[in-house]
Parts: C-alpha cells; sequence; structure tokens
C-alpha cells in the first residue's frame, strides 16, 4: 500500500484524486470541523444542512455515502462518532473497521482520510496513524492510503514513517 499525506488546505486537496474521501464527525461538535468542516465548506454547505434536515447525525455506527463532483474523489464516506466525550481508541478502531468494511464492499482502491476523532486531539497523530494502518492494511484491494491532518499533526506522522522505516533496515 502506497502511504502519502495531505494537509488540511483545499488547494492541495484539488492536486490529488482517488476513489473514497473519509470523514468523521461527532453527535455534538458543530459546526463541524477539521476535514469534515472543510468539506462542508467545499460541498456548499450539503453536509450542515443533512444535519438540520436529520439526514445526518454522526451517532456512533453512522455511516453515510455521498458521491460528489466538488472534489476530485468519486465519494465521501462521513462516519458517525457519537458523542466526543465518550470517543475511546475502541471507538477510533471501530470507526476504522466500519471504513475497511465499506472499502472491502464497494471494492475501492485509493482512500483518503483523517484518522477518526483527531479533530478533536482524541488520540496521538502518532498513535493514530499506527492504528489507522493496522486496520486499513487488512483491506488488500487499497493500493493507496493518503491521511488527511493538520500539518503539525503530519510532521510526526512522517517522522514515524521515517523512523519505523530506518528501524526495519537495521
Amino acid at each position: 500500500m502506497d502511504l502519502s499525506f495531505l494537509p488540511m488546505d483545499l488547494a492541495r486537496w484539488d492536486q490529488v484524486s482517488g476513489d473514497l474521501f473519509v470523514v468523521s464527525l461527532f453527535s455534538d461538535a458543530r459546526p463541524l470541523r477539521g476535514a469534515a468542516g472543510l468539506l462542508d465548506w467545499r460541498l456548499c454547505g450539503k453536509l450542515s444542512r443533512w444535519i438540520r434536515e436529520g439526514r445526518l447525525s454522526g451517532v456512533a455506527g453512522e455511516k453515510t455515502l455521498v458521491p460528489t463532483q466538488r472534489i476530485r474523489f468519486r465519494c465521501v464516506l462521513a462516519l458517525g462518532l457519537g458523542e466526543s466525550a465518550s470517543f475511546t481508541e475502541d471507538g477510533f478502531r471501530d470507526a476504522l473497521k466500519r471504513v475497511a468494511a465499506t472499502v472491502a464492499g464497494l471494492g475501492l482502491a485509493s482512500v483518503a482520510i483523517e484518522p477518526p476523532g483527531r479533530e478533536r486531539g482524541r488520540l496521538a497523530p502518532d498513535r493514530a496513524l499506527d492504528v489507522t494502518l493496522e486496520e486499513l492494511d487488512s483491506v488488500s484491494q487499497i493500493t493507496r492510503l493518503t491521511v488527511v491532518d493538520t500539518l503539525p499533526a503530519l510532521k510526526l506522522m512522517t517522522e514515524r514513517v521515517k523512523a519505523k522505516k530506518l528501524a526495519m533496515t537495521s
């Protein structure tokens, strides 16, 4: 699996393409933040509108697939994480398992994801990367995984990847 990193920057998002762009949202966090907030902006408020209409809530276990032409990914998967205060690493893993099942079921190869809950700092960047790779590595058809996060978090993640590669060559 090819791994790349993408900062929270709409102009940079326009430079990459793929099959699925995954964002997550908490049921009690409004306005939307992180990648979901930027994506909502790019989609002209579609996610916020669906929240107001009751079509999207952010409850734990919720999955909403949205086809779009407003970004260079075929579709968006919005994952509900439940209440932010009760979100744990187990919830993080559960969300990633739902992503893995969705990707496998749809036969997708290229996925961009903001690790679930990262926009609220619920998991450290290096731990978020490790768990994301553990959970999504089981999906054999993923050929390209792009991790979306803030620049400081991506710097830590990049250092983590370099350290692991160095340890493997020693």
